[in-house]
């Protein structure tokens, strides 16, 4: 396997980004009995998974906080990993646009610069917390793009984030700078239920959704459990399913093996 830490620069940012990246390939155990040629087989692409991390942290959580290098080593499967900084993965009304970075532009450079799929059923996006909003802010944008989005603890419901991270004093996100405030998040395509309903809609073919979350999460478990309920109505294929626990990784990290166990790519994660 090749893990890379990757740094470019960003075209939508107008500045670099950190990226890391995970190409499977034969297990280090395996591959003193293979062959040079069956361990970097000849024009070998993979499907890939973009990995959104949550507020306050970067490209290198996934693979600090979680084991989701074994997971997509045994799905061989390539995960791409940007920092998003605490940005919601949206086009901010002040501030940067990190929806086109994520949507078009990181596909774009990944799959140039790696040996990757590049059809709408080879790439999927999830995320936790921050990035489970991201990765279905941008699935439901460009459900043309990704065939399966995960949510794990995202926070579906920004409106109602808002409210209580005020209320808790919580002050992490920029809803005026990012939203350009509550008022119009309501009414914008930020806001998930709208966003849904559009993209359900269009006629184009929808992606299959994934969304865990503790129950004992103060944040995110009624919101992702009433979005869940509601893309349900719509007509989406959803797997939703909640377990014990609070905001934490004891929850994400076995979600996302769930969830790329879901994508049923072969047999090895069983």
């Amino acid at each position: 396997m090749s893990l890379c830490t990757c740094n470019f620069f960003s075209k939508a940012l107008k500045n670099y980004v950190d990226v890391t990246v995970y190409i499977p390939s034969v297990h280090n155990g395996d591959a003193i009995m293979k062959s040079y040629e069956e361990i970097y087989p000849e024009g070998k692409k993979f499907k890939t998974l973009y990995l959104l991390h949550g507020a306050l942290d970067d490209h290198s959580s996934w693979i600090r906080g979680s084991s989701v290098e074994l997971y997509a080593e045994a799905a061989e499967l390539a995960v791409v990993m940007p920092s998003g900084q605490n940005s919601c993965y949206v086009n901010a009304v002040k501030g940067l646009d990190y929806l086109t970075f994520i949507s078009y532009e990181l596909p774009k450079w990944a799959e140039s610069v790696f040996p990757l799929l590049t059809a709408r059923e080879d790439r999927f996006i999830a995320g936790l917390s921050m990035g489970g909003y991201g990765a279905l802010r941008t699935g439901l944008a460009f459900p043309e793009r990704y065939a399966a989005i995960g949510d794990f603890s995202g926070g579906v419901d920004m409106v109602v984030t808002e409210e209580i991270t005020s209320r808790l004093g919580i002050d992490i996100l920029d809803f005026d700078a990012l939203f350009g405030g509550v008022e119009q998040l309501k009414e914008s395509d930020n806001n998930l239920y709208i966003l849904s309903r559009k993209c359900k809609d269009s006629g184009t073919k929808l992606p299959a959704i994934y969304i865990e979350c503790g129950t004992e999460d103060p944040l995110c478990y009624k919101i992702n459990k009433q979005f869940s309920s509601h893309l349900k109505n719509l007509g989406y294929e959803v797997s939703y399913n909640e377990v014990p626990g609070v905001h934490e990784w004891a929850v994400w990290d076995p979600a996302v093996k769930k969830f790329i166990k879901s994508l049923d790519l072969n047999k090895r994660m069983e």
